[in-house]
């Protein structure tokens, strides 16, 4: 890392030295891991720190104990503390006009982590986005140089005209460029390698426009209505196109399409209007003919917490649609221990946490359930398109991709891998698993050490009662 020397004598007696240094000095360290934020301030405020060291420290306690470091050198401080920096100081950053690269390195995180579904990650953003479309000087087109070639016309006079005319024929040939021949006579002009300046749209606006604009088709569905407020918010700033505003109206234009093609409603863009504003999409398809609706949910409450989950029959089988976010002490985890994340993936539960986490009246999904899942779905290697919250979600069964906690309890590729336990167990300390990815088609079953802890999908019980199956009675109807 390259420090700027320049700005650390400028702060001279607030940090006495900020280098490169692995370690920071081990006071520091040891108040930060224990989250003691005044004796971290201190250390900090004397000039004793090597380095900055944010460890766990929430975002608002890493700028209490380095708001000056972080004004003086934001580079720097986001290379050391880009989750600390991002989330407690990325709107005053993006407040800067001088620090562009900076508030751009922010913006991407944030874009990042918010298109995963993170809520905390969206309101940044849309901090930030505020704060970036307040300064002024990062609205200007950037010049940036260009390595090209291009045809350039001859001196006036003398030799140089004449090797130039000379060029000109020679180069008319060689490139195959019949129409120049004629103009080596009357006009002549020799081809050249040059440099010129192109003007380019301004890169933080174009990395909010296109984040926040695609962001509102990847983020799961739950966290959808806020990217499209998000959207909203800031379309005029971003110059974002009025057809790429996702409202009613957009809805609208889109049946409209659809209608005017006699193509099917894609099934991930109809559930992701339909979590919005059910029942006004139904009543846009009714008046323009559509035999599509929204899908009809049904609600299961958990007695034990009474958060309720939403479930959709498929194929004979009453799923949860949504993954489990019930608590079992020391056997369930948030992904990276951040409760926000568990409001959008649910928790992540070991093998053995798996086979008693559901509810009475459910049960964890079987390898058989996922098997006939499978199938009904076009076969496991193709059935993760029809199941994937960014996929076509043909069954709105709204696959979230919530990653996985190894058994060394690092949290492993949330937003781009789903992972799901099952109740077969292959021994050898293994469970059997169900995954997918966000760009992937086909569902794959692996063997996975039970000690991994990752997401659960229950399946509504069925009773027989006089010869036929029911579910059991803890659900309610929801459209």
């Amino acid at each position: 890392m390259v420090y700027n020397y320049k700005k650390v004598f400028l702060i001279a007696g607030l940090v006495s030295m900020l280098s490169v240094s692995a370690f920071a000095q081990q006071e520091l360290r040891d108040a930060v891991d224990a989250g003691d934020v005044a004796t971290a301030q201190k250390i900090v405020k004397k000039g004793a720190a090597e380095e900055i060291y944010c460890g766990e420290l929430s975002a608002n306690d890493a700028v209490k104990v380095y708001e000056r470091i972080f004004k003086a050198m934001p580079a720097e401080s986001f290379e050391s503390c880009p989750n600390q920096f991002a989330y407690g100081y990325g709107a005053k950053v993006c407040s800067n006009g001088k620090e562009m690269e900076t508030c751009l390195k922010v913006s991407n995180k944030l874009i990042a982590d918010a298109t995963a579904g993170n809520s905390n990650a969206i309101d940044a953003l849309g901090a930030v986005t505020k704060a970036a479309l307040k300064t002024k000087a990062f609205a200007k087109p950037v010049k940036e140089q260009v390595d090209t070639s291009l045809w350039v016309p001859c001196a006036k006079k003398g030799k140089a005209r004449e090797a130039c005319i000379e060029e000109c024929w020679a180069q008319a040939d060689t490139l195959r460029g019949v129409d120049r021949k004629p103009v080596c006579d009357a006009a002549p002009e020799h081809y050249v390698d040059t440099v010129i300046s192109v003007s380019k749209p301004s890169p933080l606006y174009e990395a909010l426009r296109n984040g926040i604009v695609d962001g509102f088709w990847k983020v799961p569905m739950a966290a959808a209505e806020s990217f499209a407020k998000l959207l909203q918010a800031n379309a005029k700033g971003l110059s974002v196109a009025d057809t790429s505003i996702v409202n009613i109206a957009y809805v609208n234009r889109w049946a409209d399409a659809h209608k005017a093609d006699s193509t099917a409603l894609p099934g991930g863009q109809l559930f992701r209007f339909c979590y919005m504003w059910q029942p006004k999409v139904d009543s846009i398809l009714a008046s323009k003919g559509f035999e599509t609706r929204c899908p009809v949910f049904e609600v299961f409450t958990d007695p034990r917490d009474s958060k309720s989950y939403k479930v959709k029959e498929i194929n004979g089988t009453k799923w949860f649609v949504q993954n489990l976010d019930y608590v079992i002490e020391e056997k369930s985890k948030c992904y990276d221990d951040e409760s926000e994340n568990c409001k959008v993936f649910g928790r992540l539960y070991s093998f053995d946490a798996a086979q008693v986490a559901c509810p009475e009246g459910t049960h964890l999904s079987t390898d058989d359930e996922w098997k006939m899942l499978e199938v009904y779905a076009g076969g496991a290697n193709v059935a993760a398109e029809k199941l994937r919250s960014n996929g076509s979600d043909d069954y709105a069964f709204t696959v979230l991709f919530g990653g996985y906690i190894n058994k060394n309890n690092i949290s492993v590729i949330q937003g781009e891998g789903a992972y799901f336990w099952t109740d077969a167990d292959v021994g050898d300390g293994r469970g059997v698993a169900r995954s997918m990815f966000n760009t992937d088609k086909d569902v794959s079953s692996m063997p996975v050490d039970k000690g991994f802890s990752m997401s659960v999908r229950c399946v509504v019980n069925t009773v027989v009662s006089g010869g036929e199956e029911n579910a059991t009675e803890e659900i309610s109807a929801e459209e």
